[in-house]
């Protein structure tokens, strides 16, 4: 691979040049200096060489111009250096053997510990070949989901987006807040969520790839960062504009109506929760089937529930202004806040609907619905304007991985549309259809059946397969259609029983 000549090397003299390390180095009973050749440097004690003060590499003179900017301009320039046979290296020893093993064509390993030192050392070496290597092993875990995107920690994040910020590289920051977007709820659990630098927050928040799994759980995580950051904001390192600026984000229309409320008395969220408990009211005085007409005629971007290709679960529990409108609007390109051909189509949709037969309604004919692979759990437990009907059709199109369906408190929902969901979203393996059982007069409240008769109050919690091994023989015997469902919450419910839902089959698997 090198010419054994003399004329072809170079010695690389490298010191760590950090005072601190050197003194606890110099302090130590580590050797003083070690001599190594990079003919052999497959072969290396890196456990031997890292205990070193100082190396003395023995390096191709040819081989370093060829990879490298900064030796090639140091050995083939005007500089009085490029006559010479010994060169001092300035730099962290682990960092610098590490960008020698590249220029070699060594393997590397990077992590999240080693990244920064040696993005940096690439820069400043110019070995471009381990710059490429570091941008692909960063662009790949940023953009990784499951265990890999796991070698990321919150603190890994930060620092590197404030390195990027250092080296005037528009790559890493634009990665870092794609990142943090994408993994917003997990984010926003961490306790170090409160040190995410304003500009990456801001970043992460404007980002298309947002992905919370409601608007309340974004305020809750802008509350905790200004908490976190109060002595900032005391401190005019952050004005109230800058504050102002990232709950502005919030699409304060699809709060909960308790949420927002709630919120009156913070002094950061006080307009907001105003301007939120109007709008959800004004939404609240439109009947459900003319809903489109209280939506208005401008850009309707802020109606929209955030949803992206990672959302993993859809909650509007508490929405009372969430209208089959405003679903479809949700579902559907970007396109149509600013189409009024699609505009009209949802319009005469939403107008129709319940006037049409289940079957007779082209739900997605004429409308660009789009589809999210990554939904699994949609809750829209007391959202009671919701036509239900239309709703599971636009979940089993838009949701087709949908596992939970949570529809608590909902009166409306008959066995008429369990049926229909479950025909409909084939892989549903738990629902959930609690209402309340604890009136303070009994006596004042009833639950209308679906069904001819009424059937008797049941009083378990929820029908699940290892509660009731009879009842699966029995259905499996009639050849009837097979669910998937294996828990069934029926909690507070007489309009729902084995009677009413005899197309359950459910399966007696794990």
């Amino acid at each position: 691979m090198e010419s054994s000549s003399d004329d072809d090397f170079v010695i690389l003299t490298c010191t760590n040049p950090n005072p601190i390390e050197a003194e606890a180095e110099s302090e130590s009973k580590h050797k003083k200096e070690t001599i190594i050749s990079t003919t052999d440097i497959l072969s290396w004690d890196l456990h031997t060489i890292l205990s070193s003060q100082t190396l003395q590499i023995h390096a191709n003179r040819n081989r370093l111009i060829e990879q490298s900017s900064y030796f090639r301009g140091l050995l083939r320039g005007s500089f009085s250096e490029s006559r010479l046979d010994c060169l001092l290296i300035q730099w962290s020893l682990e960092t610098f053997v590490d960008v020698l093993k590249c220029i070699y064509g060594c393997p590397l390993h990077i992590t999240p510990n080693n990244f920064i030192p040696l993005f940096e050392g690439a820069l400043y070496f110019g070995v471009e070949t381990l710059l490429l290597k570091c941008k692909t092993w960063f662009s790949e875990v940023s953009s990784s989901e499951g265990s890999a995107s796991l070698q990321l920690h919150l603190d890994d994040l930060i620092h590197i987006w404030k390195f990027g910020l250092e080296c005037a590289n528009d790559f890493l920051p634009e990665l870092c807040a794609s990142f943090l977007a994408r993994n917003f709820m997990w984010a926003m659990s961490s306790k170090l969520f409160g040190d995410v630098p304003y500009h990456l927050l801001l970043s992460c928040i404007e980002h298309p790839h947002l992905t919370v799994d409601s608007e309340m759980h974004l305020s809750d995580a802008l509350l905790v960062w200004v908490d976190a950051n109060a002595k900032q904001l005391e401190n005019f390192i952050l004005t109230s504009k800058d504050c102002h600026g990232i709950f502005r984000q919030i699409r304060v229309s699809l709060l909960p109506l308790w949420f927002a409320a709630g919120k009156r008395r913070s002094c950061h969220f006080f307009e907001l929760s105003k301007e939120s408990v109007d709008s959800i009211f004004k939404l609240m005085s439109v009947p459900p089937i003319n809903s489109m007409n209280g939506l208005g005629d401008g850009d309707l971007h802020n109606l929209r529930v955030r949803l992206t290709e990672y959302s993993k679960k859809v909650n509007l529990s508490g929405c009372p202004q969430i209208t089959l409108a405003i679903l479809l609007l949700s579902l559907l390109t970007s396109s149509y806040s600013i189409d009024p051909t699609l505009r009209k189509s949802v319009k005469n949709f939403t107008t129709n609907f319940g006037r049409l037969e289940r079957e007779q309604c082209p739900i997605s004919q004429g409308l660009p619905m789009l589809s999210f692979e990554s939904v699994q759990e949609v809750d829209i437990s007391k959202c009671p304007r919701l036509h239900l009907e239309a709703a599971i059709t636009c979940f089993s199109k838009s949701f087709p991985s949908m596992r939970t369906l949570k529809a608590a408190y909902l009166l409306n929902f008959k066995t008429t549309t369990l049926h229909q969901l479950v025909q409909k979203c084939p892989l549903l393996c738990e629902v959930d259809l609690t209402i309340d059982i604890s009136p303070l007069i009994p006596a004042q409240v009833s639950v209308v059946s679906s069904s001819a008769a009424i059937a008797p109050l049941l009083s378990n919690k929820s029908a699940s397969v290892r509660e009731h091994p009879e009842d699966v023989l029995s259905l499996k015997k009639s050849g009837l259609l097979l669910s998937n469902i294996t828990k069934l919450t029926l909690e507070g419910r007489t309009d729902l029983c084995g009677t009413n839902c005899n197309f359950l089959n459910w399966r007696d698997g794990n």
